[in-house]
């Protein structure tokens, strides 16, 4: 019996992803670029607690880019 769960989803809706910061009490996201590990991603920017990166949501395409390596990126 497998253990992997895949996921496919797509994030377009600002409003959306304001209402999910407010919440959560999460900053409010800005739309901008930030660097990543490896690279940089524009769009909507959120800053998650203790994370070294933020998650970054490409409206137009709805591509969310993270990097948490296994939670080793904390803070």
């Amino acid at each position: 019996m497998s253990h992997v769960v895949t996921i496919k989803t797509q994030i377009r809706d600002l409003a959306a992803i304001a209402a999910t910061c407010h919440r959560l009490a999460l900053a409010a996201p800005v739309r901008g670029s930030a660097r990543l590990f490896s690279g940089e991603a524009a769009g909507i920017v959120v800053q998650l607690p203790g994370w070294n990166y933020p998650a970054v949501f490409d409206t137009a395409t709805g591509e969310v880019r993270y990097d948490n390596f296994e939670g080793r990126w904390k803070l």
